[in-house]
């Protein structure tokens, strides 16, 4: 199964790549597959390829679900 994740541009390097954000840290992403790349853009990103972008609005809500999907339902308790 192959899983593209939301991620946003926090620098274009060039006409081809930028930074995103990777939590408190950031990872290189290949961006020449979609038009005009800007810091604050979201992107959904597969095994470092940008496939296209979405609204800040989608990216909030898919990183909402794949959360839910990795925690489940339940609310987290503390450790």
């Amino acid at each position: 199964m192959c899983l593209g994740i939301p991620y946003e541009v926090i620098e274009v390097l060039d006409g081809e790549s930028c930074l995103v954000r990777v939590g408190s840290g950031a990872q290189h992403c290949f961006s020449g597959l979609v038009d005009s790349v800007e810091v604050g853009d979201w992107l959904v990103v597969h095994a470092g390829f940008a496939l296209e972008k979405i609204t800040e609005q989608d990216a909030q809500e898919n990183l909402a679900l794949i959360e839910r999907y990795l925690l489940g339902d339940e609310p987290r308790r503390p450790a």
